[in-house]
């Protein structure tokens, strides 16, 4: 079956949904290609908010456990990188994926290779300037090391939502 996850604002047909601050958040949306080969609305992650963002999914290969980026209460900064997975028609709890991957500053735009690596962006762990791709290997199911992509990949400039074909090569 196919599916889609995608970021959104909080913008409605009406009007937009704004946090106390006045700010409009993300969100994560699904939806899937129904029978008659039509993309079809499925619904929203239940732990959306217009309180704060929730954006920027990647879906691991067995299609149970989301990755994504938020600045929810309880990180480590402004934003951070959570999981939940999708059991019993059910999506647990967000899960933050500790100190090592998320910093004090930004993370943003994880992305779940095929073979488990863990890709993001972070304003936090330095590097060649602005937001720099990371990457981490689990140990374990522990993403406890990250590394800078470096150059060529990244730049002084702002570098982010990397992804690699299904061969996991480009």
């Amino acid at each position: 079956e196919d599916k889609f996850y995608l970021t959104r604002n909080n913008v409605g047909k009406v009007r937009a949904s704004k946090s106390r601050d006045g700010e409009i958040n993300l969100k994560i949306l699904f939806g899937g290609r129904e029978p008659n080969e039509k993309w079809e609305y499925r619904g929203e992650f239940p732990f959306n908010s217009k309180e704060y963002s929730v954006g920027h999914p990647s879906i691991d290969r067995s299609g149970n456990v989301l990755y994504f980026a938020s600045d929810m209460p309880g990180g480590y900064g402004g934003s951070d990188i959570y999981f939940s997975t999708f059991s019993n028609g059910y999506w647990s709890d967000p899960i933050n994926l500790g100190p090592n991957v998320n910093t004090e500053s930004n993370e943003f735009f994880p992305y779940i290779s095929n073979d488990g690596v863990l890709y993001f962006s972070s304003e936090g762990h330095g590097g060649l300037g602005g937001l720099d791709i990371f990457f981490s290997v689990p140990e374990r199911g522990v993403f406890n090391v990250v590394e800078n992509m470096g150059y060529p990949v990244n730049s002084p400039k702002d570098d982010f939502s990397f992804i690699l074909d299904e061969t996991g090569t480009q």
